[in-house]
């Protein structure tokens, strides 16, 4: 039986102009102000000014302790595909002779051996060249005309070959493509070098899966260029309306000099675990005219460039400046540092960001989420420290460019303090308390912000206990975990003011956290006798449950963050410091206690630390570990790789892709990158 709880609902209401106002003199301000709308409750601020101030950008270096740890080997991605050429009735050409070739016949180069002759295609026939293609002729390759050049083939630059409609190229050797057109197929498995301008026409279609260079400038793209590989473009190139530059998974592109222009498109292709890499270094934007230039997973790195002209043609799949690891093959270099290598993974500090403060009350970031590029943070008032002053803020952070994040917008509450934040289909969904008990805070988000000009859009309910500890929207439902007294884990209907559709939570728990994946929802509770896991299907349905008595906490009131895997959930235990659980079972499968770790029979880190969040990424997890700093496990072995610490407790720790956030009270937020 579904159980109804009634619940109140608030909203509120604007009482000043929209538009610039004078702030609540409750408020601490500096001199230089950005923007602002208040209705004394909520102080709504954006803009340069003073919120600029709040964030330092250090970039350097982290202290990261490391301990003896085997990296990972991973495989390698493009290699050089072997060729066996079909030589049945082929015949041999040799010398500088001269030779027709007809519908179905098959000519060779023999290997060791340099043709410098001529050959005329009357119809569809093959050219396999084993040894080198030499001379100065033309080679028109028509309609059904088919080249292949073996490993060890070569096409000279002194060649005027050129593909016509329908004609195609098979490079598994060496080629130099000096006429100035391609209206043909090229499939490249080796190494493919264009000497000349370059026009890919409307009839082509051109595949590198190995390294294909552009070593000219003025080249234009009028069709489809897929690079599976290592792709470069010496002195830049443009994509004309009906170009697409295709990049896949892995794959790696670099432009190192010239002019880039844009009508057409530059697309990431694969799935959303994948990424491929492009770097420009010592070149610059022209026209950039298509509406979204780069779209996609496409990480984007630039040095020596100006990357102004593209920011806002983009979508939200492209990243700028993450220095995504591309990994070593027999085509392609390494770029960045291999994710699952121990004994490269390092940490940069990119900023440090100043807690907001209210009427002298300084918060603490609670939760972090990360949407389209921008990152959401939620505050709360520490209660040893500020007492039963309830006081809370969500702030708004461009991170689009790894390297310079920027804070664009936050929202200052009187009254509400936030435990956690989330977004999901441009709203934002802030959860908390105040006095009064638990409350939920929606607001629209317009390109990824805050609406500057209405802050009747900021709306409160009122939730089950005495405060909410998180949320997240799935399927047109709000499912949160509230409280003590009264709290549980609830699935709650945006449609009917956020009322309790239905109560998840079983009798005698104390609800903690909620998390999901892409199959499983994961609801975590504390007992007298120890852990429990709630595992259903990511909509609530079909649940097991899982406790756990060696997991018994002496620490009860920790923040228990839980995050999942494909394969397995990760709690954050406080003084029993982090388990992991695999989902489809519930079976424990690892439990590390800080605590209990020791080196030389010495232990490392302190006897009164606890786990107060942990996060996790495609090879480690990450403890928030206090005073301890942020403790790095391999996720598959549970092996202690190192740990690094902050100015400040690290109480809470959220990573998306290579850039982490962690939480350190009063002491502010870090944003790192992870290298």
């Amino acid at each position: 039986m579904t159980k109804k709880l009634s619940v109140a609902m608030g909203f509120f209401l604007l009482v000043a102009a929209t538009g610039c106002s004078s702030e609540d003199s409750s408020l601490t301000e500096n001199s230089e102000s950005s923007n602002s709308i208040t209705n004394g409750d909520i102080t709504l601020r954006y803009g340069s000014g003073d919120l600029s101030k709040s964030i330092e950008l250090k970039n350097s270096a982290v202290n990261f302790i490391k301990f003896d740890q085997s990296g990972q080997k991973l495989s390698a991605s493009q290699n050089k595909t072997t060729y066996t050429p079909n030589l049945s009735g082929a015949i041999a050409a040799v010398g500088s002779n001269w030779y027709n070739i007809n519908n179905g016949e098959t000519y060779y180069i023999p290997e060791g051996t340099t043709f410098t002759g001529g050959f005329n295609f009357n119809s569809g026939g093959k050219i396999i060249i084993l040894g080198e293609l030499g001379g100065s002729n033309w080679l028109n390759v028509p309609n059904g005309g088919r080249v292949e050049v073996g490993n060890n083939g070569k096409i000279l630059s002194s060649v005027n070959f050129h593909l016509n409609s329908a004609g195609k190229l098979d490079n598994y050797g060496f080629v130099t493509y000096s006429t100035g057109s391609v209206d043909g197929i090229i499939n490249n498995y080796n190494n493919l070098n264009f000497s000349n301008s370059e026009s890919l026409n409307g009839s082509s279609t051109v595949n590198n899966y190995c390294r294909m260079v552009f070593n000219a400038p003025n080249n234009y793209l009028n069709s489809s260029l897929n690079n599976e590989g290592y792709l470069t473009f010496e002195k830049g190139f443009h994509i004309n309306g009906s170009g697409t530059l295709n990049l896949k998974d892995q794959s790696y592109t670099e432009v190192t000099g010239g002019t880039v222009s844009i009508d057409g498109k530059i697309k990431g292709i694969g799935n959303a675990s994948g990424v491929s890499r492009m770097d420009f270094s010592n070149m610059s934007f022209g026209n950039i005219n298509a509406n979204i230039a780069f779209m996609g997973h496409i990480d984007l790195n630039f040095v020596n460039t100006s990357y102004t002209a593209i920011q806002n043609k983009i979508n939200n799949q492209v990243t700028i400046n993450s220095n995504a690891y591309i990994q070593a093959a027999e085509c392609t270099p390494q770029k960045g540092i291999a994710p699952c290598s121990d004994d490269q993974l390092q940490f940069t500090l990119v900023a440090n960001v100043v807690s907001p403060s209210i009427t002298n009350t300084t918060l603490s970031a609670t939760g972090v989420t990360m949407n389209n590029g921008f990152a959401y943070v939620s505050y709360h008032t520490n209660d040893a420290v500020a007492g039963s002053t309830t006081k809370g803020a969500i702030r708004i952070f461009n991170v689009t460019d790894y390297s310079a994040p920027s804070l664009v917008s936050e929202a200052l509450f009187n009254n509400i303090e936030f435990n956690n934040v989330d977004v999901a289909n441009n709203k934002l969904y802030a959860v908390g308390g105040d006095k009064n008990g638990a409350k939920l805070v929606t607001a629209p988000l317009n390109n990824n912000v805050f609406n500057t000009q209405d802050l009747s859009s900021f709306l409160t309910y009122t939730l089950p206990s005495s405060t909410a500890k998180n949320s997240y929207f799935y399927n047109n439902y709000l499912y949160a975990s509230t409280g003590t007294t009264g709290g549980g884990f609830f699935k709650l209907d945006p449609n009917n003011g956020y009322t309790v559709s239905e109560q998840f939570n079983f009798a005698g728990d104390r609800a903690k956290y909620v998390a999901h994946n892409n199959t499983y929802q994961v609801f975590f509770a504390t007992q007298a006798n120890g852990a429990s896991l709630r595992v259903a299907n990511n909509d609530g349905s079909n649940p097991k449950v899982y406790n756990y008595p060696a997991l018994t906490q002496t620490v009860t009131d920790g923040k228990n963050v839980i995050v999942l895997d494909e394969e397995y959930v990760y709690v954050a235990l406080s003084d029993k410091g982090v388990a992991k659980i695999r989902l489809n079972d519930g079976q424990l499968m690892n439990n590390f206690v800080p605590r209990n770790f020791k080196v030389n029979n010495q232990n490392v880190f302190s006897q009164t630390g606890l786990t107060n969040a942990v996060a996790v990424n495609n090879c480690y997890l990450y403890l928030a570990n206090g005073t301890d700093g942020v403790i790095v496990l391999n996720k598959n072995t549970f092996k202690v790789v190192g740990y690094y610490k902050l100015s400040g407790s690290a109480n809470y720790i959220y990573i998306n892709s290579n850039l982490a956030f962690v939480a350190t009270g009063q002491s502010g937020l870090n944003i790192l990158k992870i290298n």
